[in-house]
């Protein structure tokens, strides 16, 4: 049934950005065609794009075959909606597993409110975790249970952990849960501190890059011969060498799909707005939401500026700079900026995306905030970008991003102010050329 849902869950996703496309798409061309009826024909061309639209409508509603010249979005929609017809018959069973998830707001355009108090979707996954933890088989190792949950940097294994075991099924089952980093296990004294004799614990270890393995063995002994029945471990890595460690299958986290964060990205974007209302917005959203390629620290940050200031120009302007600072990276290395900030590269960035762009500075070291360290008076990432809040300093901190949900993650970046290039007039460039001959 997990499977189901989660196929349903995807459909429901491709659905939604299939007709933000098409509104989109068809608005474009009534306006293209408004223009040309109004100089040409203002008759004839406004009741043949009624009559198109029209078509449209009756064959997606008779389930008849699309006529060979309408467009190919009308197609790929229409054959969305068979598919959810076909996984929406016999599911009786279903209705009663949606029956334990999370309500969605009644007020739909108050959903920004949920989805940025709340994790967004992964609702299979978590319940994968949630049985794993609950269910006592323990895969022929009798006193330490392991389930690897596995996926790149930043695409929300800890938010996915960290939801389960706030279920209250799973606090029932354990005395005790303990949060780890791997690095911790390298310590000697570490496991011997524990005060975990005979009770029932579970442990969640993240591992930021490779394994110690020796380290990891002597914990795992060390535990195994003092936890009580039933404890389990929940190894969070990205790397398929954390895998071999498991005594479970892994559950492998991939980033949203484009339909999935074309969903997310509008909510945090749009807010109480109604997309349909805006479609000028729509269009300037869901262009730079592929440009942002499923970040969701981008989502965040510029999703609130967005929202805050719905004005096409400013969304323009935050699609121009986001554009052209892909293009540039893509130009020079081939890589993305999100990959590169994933790989810790530093990034060229103009220093406000609004405004003048003549200063720039790179950005480097993107990580976790230390406790206590996102409490400092640091300049936030919007307050960078729209050219607010500069520090005077040639290399600073910025608080990027804080997390309003478990594990309530704040990131930091270094930024590092770039001396301005030195414009070379054609005039000046002959005369180096000549002085150099």
């Amino acid at each position: 049934m997990l499977l189901q849902l989660k196929m349903l869950i995807k459909d429901m996703y491709v659905g939604h950005y299939m007709l933000d496309r098409l509104k989109i798409q068809s608005i474009k061309e009534e306006k293209v065609e408004g223009e040309v009826s109004h100089q040409n024909q203002p008759f004839s061309m406004s009741a043949l794009s009624a009559a198109k639209r029209f078509r449209f409508a009756y064959t997606t509603r008779m389930n008849t075959p699309v006529a060979s010249g309408t467009r190919p979005s009308a197609a790929k929609l229409k054959c969305m909606l068979e598919s959810l017809e076909t996984k929406i018959q016999d599911m009786r069973e279903f209705v009663i597993l949606l029956a334990s998830c999370p309500r969605l707001p009644h007020q739909p355009y108050s959903t920004y409110l949920f989805m940025d108090r709340c994790m967004f979707g992964r609702y299979s996954e978590k319940q994968q975790v949630i049985s794993f933890l609950v269910c006592n088989d323990t895969h022929g190792c009798p006193n330490l249970d392991i389930l690897p949950v596995l996926g790149p940097h930043r695409v929300g294994k800890k938010t996915l952990v960290q939801h389960a075991c706030k279920d209250e099924r799973v606090r029932n089952c354990f005395t005790d849960i303990l949060f780890f980093k791997g690095h911790d296990l390298e310590n000697g004294e570490f496991a011997a501190n524990l005060k975990v004799n005979s009770r029932k614990c579970l442990f969640v270890i993240e591992f930021s890059w490779g394994v110690d393995e020796v380290a990891w063995m002597n914990f795992k002994s060390y535990l195994q011969n003092v936890v009580g029945a039933g404890s389990k471990i929940v190894l969070i890595g990205r790397t398929q060498e954390v895998a071999k460690f498991g005594t479970a299958h892994p559950i492998w986290m991939k980033s949203l799909s484009e339909e999935e964060y074309w969903y997310y990205f509008k909510a945090l974007a749009f807010g109480s707005m109604d997309p349909d209302e805006h479609p000028r917005l729509a269009s300037l959203g869901m262009q730079l939401a592929t440009e942002l390629k499923g970040s969701f620290l981008g989502a965040n940050i510029l999703g609130e500026m967005l929202r805050s200031n719905p004005n096409p120009q400013f969304w323009h302007a935050i699609l121009s700079s986001v554009r052209a600072l892909v293009q540039e990276h893509l130009f020079s290395s081939g890589v993305h900026p999100e990959d590169l900030l994933e790989r810790n590269a530093p990034v060229d960035f103009p220093m406000a995306f609004v405004g003048a762009h003549g200063q720039r500075c790179l950005v480097y070291d993107l990580r976790e905030a230390d406790p206590g360290q996102d409490e400092l008076p640091l300049p936030t990432s919007q307050e960078v970008l729209v050219g607010g809040k500069v520090p005077a300093e040639e290399k600073f901190d910025v608080l990027v991003w804080k997390s309003r949900i478990p594990p309530y993650c704040s990131f930091i970046a270094t930024y590092k102010k770039q001396k301005p290039q030195r414009m070379v007039g054609k005039r000046n460039r002959l005369a180096l050329r000549e002085a150099s001959v």
